[in-house]
């Protein structure tokens, strides 16, 4: 089966795509299909799992949160998004803080990128 890596670059308060993103995730790993998120640029600050109200289209970090129940293991932060925005993902965060050459081999190593 093909690996997809979902590149997610928008922030809490630009795009709807994200939620798009995370669900195509879990749908994906249900079906046992290899998958990443990545975060990087604006996509960091979903790091800190904002708080949005239940009825808003970005109410997430519940599904963020459970990334790792669906078996996606490989959510990875990238480090210069978080220095730039000067910002620290939250202890609750599933995912990694890393280097950019560690997302560029996740990416090259993925058969599909899709960038939200």
């Amino acid at each position: 089966m093909k690996s997809v890596a979902l590149v997610i670059r928008s922030g809490p308060t630009q795009a709807l795509g994200t939620r798009e993103m995370i669900d195509m995730a879990l749908v994906l790993s249900t079906f046992e299909c290899p998958v990443s998120v990545v975060l990087q640029d604006a996509g960091v600050l979903w790091a800190k799992l904002p708080n949005m109200p239940e009825g808003s289209a970005l109410a997430i970090s519940g599904k963020l949160k459970s990334l790792p129940l669906y078996d996606v293991e490989t959510i990875l932060v990238d480090h210069e998004s978080c220095r730039s925005w000067d910002f620290e993902p939250s202890d609750q965060f599933p995912g990694s803080v890393v280097s950019h050459e560690t997302i560029k081999r996740c990416l090259d190593d993925s058969d599909i990128v899709l960038e939200a």
